[in-house]
């Protein structure tokens, strides 16, 4: 759905687009393909959603996935882990699902911490999650006027993956990746393609 082979992503999320349905889905691909995932976030979703994405896997794929709820201490939650990051192989995967508040820019500390994140553990694959912020300058800069958070550096570290709402369409998003757009829609196991 997302082509993970090509460095970190940072997935941007317009307003309505579901981000942690998307999460959780990537997380659901990665552990179907034997690989693990330590999946950070900032508050847990709801329960409902969880089991609904990842209830019918069983326990021998469980024990391969690690959850973090980090609230406001990402930064000591990750230097704690930082043995387990360093134990992670090719495949595996680090998801921080809003690695920063949504609202406001993002601080200082926490973009260079993602910066810092990627250049220490370039071995593995690392997706971070945030919600985009509308243009305030009318420039209609960013995606359909919508910005990613986390200015240049970010944008120089991770690459961009949009997913934007649509209008009128309950369950339906897009997904933009540089040049590529692919329409999905949420269901009880997670993102699935339309054809």
């Amino acid at each position: 759905m997302i082509d993970m082979s090509m460095g970190p992503i940072h997935i941007s999320s317009g307003p309505g687009s579901d981000s942690s349905s998307m999460s959780l889905t990537i997380v659901l691909r990665t552990l179907e393909k034997e690989n693990k995932v330590i999946w950070m976030t900032r508050n847990l979703p709801d329960q409902r959603k969880i089991l609904d994405i990842l209830g019918h896997l069983d326990d021998s794929i469980l024990d391969r996935m690690i959850v973090i709820e980090f609230g406001d201490e990402l930064r000591s939650k990750l230097n704690g882990i930082n043995g387990l990051l360093t134990k992670l192989e090719k495949n595996d995967l680090l998801i921080i699902e809003n690695w920063c508040e949504n609202y406001g820019r993002a601080k200082a500390e926490e973009t260079s911490l993602m910066k810092k994140l990627v250049e220490d553990y370039e071995e593995i694959k690392i997706i971070i999650t945030s919600e985009s912020y509308e243009d305030a300058s009318g420039k209609n800069r960013g995606l359909r006027g919508f910005m990613s958070r986390g200015g240049e550096i970010i944008e120089d570290s991770f690459r961009t993956v949009w997913l934007t709402k649509i209008d009128n369409q309950y369950q339906k998003v897009l997904i933009t990746d540089g040049e590529n757009e692919l329409l999905v829609e949420s269901t009880r196991k997670g993102y699935q393609i339309i054809n």
